[in-house]
């Protein structure tokens, strides 16, 4: 398992895409009393009012959508006149003088845009697809993507580039290889080969030569006349056997090729290196041999050669650039404001494209759209006009959710990696130690009540107040996944998930692994709240991944794929929806429909009838799992909040 997979697994983890359900949170009876009529907007109207970002290219039956997705690569034409930014809704294209947001070339379907390359003449933009062909687009066209020019790279592609001609394009990709293409003809010219992914392709200054840059730690140069391999250069290898407490034993590839690039009169080729490999090497093309190497404190983001051919800039974070010399490698001053190259392939997005999604709700009254974003920060919308009227900025930590204080407040709940969980405003108001790592954490509808679940297979309840333990909840047989409170606070409902291995690496990177007999716990127990008693367990055939209890608390949804819906009264089923993969689940304000949100290459968001057991709208637009979904008081809307960085807004109004 190589390291970019495992960084996948680990970022699963910590956000638990799949793993934390959302439950509707309402406000205690002193929130109660301060509330206002509901406010009863026509969906169809916000259209008309919104901006224009917010309305662009949506998915059928969505009313807008706040975020532009999380961001992959940024790109910027030829003249320096556009910044292309790519992210999971599409290419945003902004002036790159000014950040104005000029267009957008979303990509519908399944389809994940993962990188972008201008032309030479800044007439087309190629865009290349986690799970789809590289697609050719004319800037600013009114193409749809039926009709654009499709190149049929064998896997997701993680690179594109043109020659300085624009006649060839070249694509690498996580199979293992890179491809190149006449752009006129659409047919493959050459496949160049390698032993693993491909991060980086790159034309020389002349366009005789492509240098493709790959995980196996190696640099190659190919004649692209011939399609011979005409030299390479490797990097150190950093492939290392770890051994989990089980005894299972898998080898990390630590290291590999991250950027390179031409000096601007193709003598030199400079490449860095990845994750473990730290090193900045130059080569001398014609000779084939290495003129230095210097090893930083971490892995080099991109190179950039000055105009002149003296220097080169080794980018790392958005604030630190080392300039080196190219005659010896030594580190030089130079003064980042002035010198302007430095910084040309470190282009920053426009601070409006914003990647939002993760939990959301509405105020008591619908006034509001209230998100808490992967960034630890509490958006509030205004739903009459789409602005933003209120930020709170919280604490570090790997997974989020929110909820209402006691006085009726927004309250963000951030769990930090290895050490507690805390409670925030505008500053932390609660905090709440832990010796085990915890997965995921709800807060009572009150505010008065904290439960976690952690990594040793307990949930604890908490008392927000005093910040002491209530009670130890023992019973499941592996780590805790989701929470979920009853309406009323006196139950609480608890989720296993699957048992994880991890070991701590040389260099304290936490490496997990999840085998196929890995114990899997697949039952849901409820839990009374006053006593710490187990009331009630459910089996189910998989993971419980999302629980929901109706707003009048009589009902509860669990869903390990298939959705059971239980009477509380009883604990006996009343319902079963044939649900795939469920993710997040609420019900309306009535409790008579339920939103499920599905994962999958295409995820789903349906709403049922829970008299008839019979789905009656299908939403799809989301590019990645589901994480949140939220009704509106007055049932016209319903907001999903997903993985892929966006919020969309569905009208529901003939769903009623």
């Amino acid at each position: 398992m190589s390291k970019y997979m495992l960084s996948i697994l680990v970022l699963l983890l910590a956000n638990l895409i799949s793993f934390c359900p959302f439950t509707i949170v309402f406000a205690d009876e002193k929130a109660q009393a301060k509330r206002t009529e509901i406010v009863d907007i026509d969906p169809k109207i916000l259209g008309n009012i919104y901006p224009q970002e917010t309305t662009i290219a949506l998915p059928p039956n969505a009313v807008a959508r706040f975020g532009r997705g999380r961001r992959s690569d940024v790109a910027l034409s030829p003249d320096g006149s556009l910044a292309a930014v790519v992210s999971s809704v599409g290419v945003w294209l902004y002036s790159a003088d000014t950040d104005e947001f000029l267009s957008l070339l979303a990509s519908k379907g399944e389809n994940i845009p993962s990188t972008a390359a201008f032309s030479p003449d800044g007439t087309q933009i190629a865009i290349g697809y986690r799970n789809g062909p590289a697609r050719l687009w004319n800037v600013f066209s009114e193409s749809t993507e039926a009709e654009l020019s499709v190149f049929l790279h064998g896997g997701p592609a993680t690179r594109v580039t043109f020659s300085p001609d624009g006649k060839l394009l070249a694509t690498g990709g996580w199979s293992h290889e890179a491809i190149l293409w006449d752009v006129e003809t659409r047919t493959v010219h050459f496949t160049f080969k390698h032993e693993d992914t491909v991060r980086v392709v790159l034309f020389s200054p002349d366009g005789r030569h492509l240098a493709t840059g790959s995980v196996d730690t190696t640099t190659k140069l190919w004649d692209v006349e011939t399609g011979r391999q005409f030299r390479s250069f490797a990097h150190p290898e950093y492939r290392r056997p770890l051994a989990f407490p089980s005894g299972h034993t898998e080898i990390y590839n630590e290291g590999g090729i991250r950027c390179v690039a031409f000096s601007p009169d193709g003598t030199f080729l400079a490449t860095g290196g990845l994750y473990q490999d730290r090193d900045v090497k130059l080569w001398d093309i014609e000779q084939g041999e290495q003129r230095w190497s210097i090893t930083f404190e971490e892995s080099a983001k991109s190179i950039t050669f000055s105009p002149d051919g003296r220097y080169i800039a080794a980018h790392f974070t958005d604030d630190v650039v080392h300039v080196l010399r190219i005659e010896d490698g030594a580190v030089v001053q130079f003064n980042l404001d002035t010198e302007k190259w430095i910084g040309r392939n470190e282009r920053k997005p426009p601070a409006e494209h914003t990647s939002e999604g993760g939990r959301v709700s509405f105020s008591p009254d619908g006034k509001h759209l209230i998100n808490l974003g992967a960034n630890n920060t509490i958006r509030v919308r205004d739903i009459e006009t789409g602005v933003e009227v209120k930020t709170l900025v919280g604490t570090d930590g790997y997974t989020q959710t929110m909820g209402f204080s006691s006085e009726g407040e927004y309250l963000g709940i951030s769990i930090r990696y290895k050490d507690a969980v805390e409670l925030w405003r505008e500053e932390t108001i609660a905090r709440f130690p832990h010796e085990v790592r915890v997965m995921t954490a709800e807060i009572s509808n009150d505010g008065t009540l904290l439960a976690t679940g952690g990594r040793d297979n307990k949930a604890r309840l908490w008392d927000v107040e005093t910040e002491k333990l209530h009670h130890t909840l023992s019973g499941h047989i592996a780590p805790i996944q989701a929470l979920a409170f009853s309406p009323d606070g006196t139950l609480l409902v608890s989720s296993g998930g699957r048992n994880w291995e991890e070991v701590e690496g040389d260099d304290g990177t936490t490496y997990h692994v999840s085998l196929r007999d890995s114990i899997e716990d697949r039952t849901a127990k409820v839990w009374d709240v006053g006593t710490g008693e187990n009331v009630a367990t459910f089996k189910h055939l998989g993971q419980v991944r999302a629980i929901a209890f109706s707003p009048d608390g009589t009902l509860l949804a669990t869903s390990a794929g298939r959705t059971d819906i239980r009477s509380t009264k009883t604990w006996q089923d009343i319902a079963t929806l044939s649900t795939v993969n469920a993710t997040s689940l609420t019900f309306s304000p009535d409790g008579t429909r339920i939103a499920v949100g599905m994962g999958g290459r295409q995820p789903t968001i349906q709403i049922w009838d829970v008299a008839t057991r019979k789905p009656i709208a299908t939403f799809t637009g989301h590019k990645r799992n589901i994480q949140s979904l939220a009704f509106s008081p007055n049932s016209r809307l319903l907001a999903s909040g997903g993985s892929d960085g966006v919020i969309y807004l569905w009208d529901v109004t003939s769903y009623r």
